[in-house]
């Protein structure tokens, strides 16, 4: 009976190390199970930080864009509008000009309306010694905007 004892303490002491060795690997599946877990977990918000910094980055650069476009608008607008001042001032009429380009009258007088405004050129008084020739428009400041002060720009 000894011999089939000893079969079956080593049979026990087999087994014993096939589950010590089935332990060892599902705790080693469930340590890798648990880091994979958490880098899902961390990769997931850190697209919820990617979606909200393009939202961010997308309303900011709409913004840029936007205020780019209104002001090239208002450049061309311009361009427009002293295109048709000076078509009026050789003579033509706002039918004239609306049927020479194709729109109608209320487009050109709108665009009309963006043209640049004149300014009225005032005779100067005094000496002509720095090259005024009697004739003085508005002067620019320093800061770059228009007074009606020829010295100001000198300032």
């Amino acid at each position: 009976m000894t011999a089939a004892g000893t079969s079956k303490v080593e049979a026990r002491r087999r087994a014993r190390e096939a589950t010590r060795r089935a332990n060892e690997a599902r705790a080693a599946r469930e340590k890798a199970n648990i880091e994979n877990a958490a880098n899902y977990m961390v990769a997931k918000a850190r697209l919820a930080e990617i979606d909200a910094w393009e939202t961010e980055r997308l309303a900011a650069v709409t913004e840029q864009v936007r205020a780019e476009a209104t002001k090239r608008r208002a450049g061309t607008r311009a361009a427009a509008g002293a295109a048709i001042r000076l078509l009026r001032e050789s003579g033509e009429t706002l039918t004239t000009i609306a049927e020479l380009t194709g729109d109608g009258v209320g487009e050109v007088r709108a665009m009309l309306r963006h043209a640049p405004k004149i300014e009225k050129r005032t005779a100067r008084k005094g000496s002509h010694a720095l090259g005024g020739f009697g004739v003085v428009g508005p002067s620019v400041s320093p800061g770059g905007g228009a007074t009606d002060n020829p010295e100001a720009a000198w300032a």
